[in-house]
């Protein structure tokens, strides 16, 4: 699977989601997600070719990610991932412990999911933060074209990660993120 996709900073979380059902956007997730994220030890995470998390829902879904490194092209972060459902997130990070990674991060965020057309996106809100709106696309063109559908286009958007984005921007311990 190939991923492509923006953050869009600092989003009124009323007025797009009023703006979602305005055109008819798919509600497909309202969840608190915690996030877990494992490495090899030792391994700075700025010197990671590679991230494994693990994803809970407050339903009690659990998934395992493996995402290679991006690459930003303009606004959109472009990388490969892969997704595996697991019955137990507990278990599958003590798999991950005793195959020899460390467990680095933990974070919980809400967030709510919408589809629309072939879009995805996801309005984020981390604690201490302001909300953001991730627009998931075929190609960079295909997500600008979804900032400008939703009058995005005098807010920042920015195809880093959230680590990035969370310690530089707002100064926050992305490694440590709870409500």
């Amino acid at each position: 699977m190939h991923e492509i996709e923006t953050k869009v900073l600092e989003v009124d979380k009323e007025k797009i989601k009023d703006k979602f059902k305005e055109l008819g956007a798919e509600l497909i997730q309202n969840t608190r997600l915690v996030v877990d994220w494992y490495g090899p030890k030792g391994v700075s995470v700025d010197s990671q070719s590679w991230y494994l998390r693990i994803r809970t829902t407050t339903d009690g879904k659990n998934e395992v990610s493996w995402k290679s490194l991006p690459k930003i092209t303009g606004n959109t972060r472009h990388s490969d991932e892969v997704n595996i459902n697991v019955s137990d997130a507990v278990l599958a990070g003590k798999l991950f412990e005793n195959i020899g990674l460390e467990h680095y991060a933990h974070q919980e965020k809400d967030r709510i999911s919408f589809t629309l057309k072939d879009w995805n996106f996801d309005l984020d809100q981390y604690p201490g933060m302001p909300a953001y709106l991730e627009i998931e696309g075929t190609s960079h063109e295909h997500v600008q074209e979804a900032i400008k559908l939703l009058n995005l286009e005098n807010h920042t958007s920015v195809g880093e990660g959230e680590r990035i984005l969370i310690e530089k921007k707002y100064g926050l311990n992305w490694c440590d993120m709870r409500f």
